[in-house]
């Protein structure tokens, strides 16, 4: 369930950052962060910035912000985001 909240979250905060959300072919595979299982934090919220390719393949992302900051969630979510495939045209 966190993780699905992560990953909604993520979707969504890339809509609020001024891009459009981005229409996933392939969604993103994000884990929970180890640091934030360990201290019993149960989910977060991160922004990221992407360019992506003409296949949908997510590039040059960048953390626009992170909360809870020093738990692990934008770290995992830009591994994450790589594991994803956008439909093609997408901006973000």
């Amino acid at each position: 369930m966190t993780l699905f909240a992560l990953l909604a979250a993520l979707t969504t905060a890339q809509a609020t950052a001024s891009a459009p959300p981005v229409v996933w072919e392939t969604p993103p595979r994000i884990e929970m962060p180890a640091k934030a299982l360990e201290t019993g934090v149960k989910s977060g919220v991160v922004v990221l910035r992407c360019d992506f390719t003409a296949n949908g393949i997510p590039t040059n992302c960048l953390i626009v912000s992170e909360t809870p900051v020093g738990q692990g969630f934008g770290r995992e979510a830009l591994r994450g985001v790589r594991t994803g495939r956008a439909q093609s045209g997408q901006a973000g």
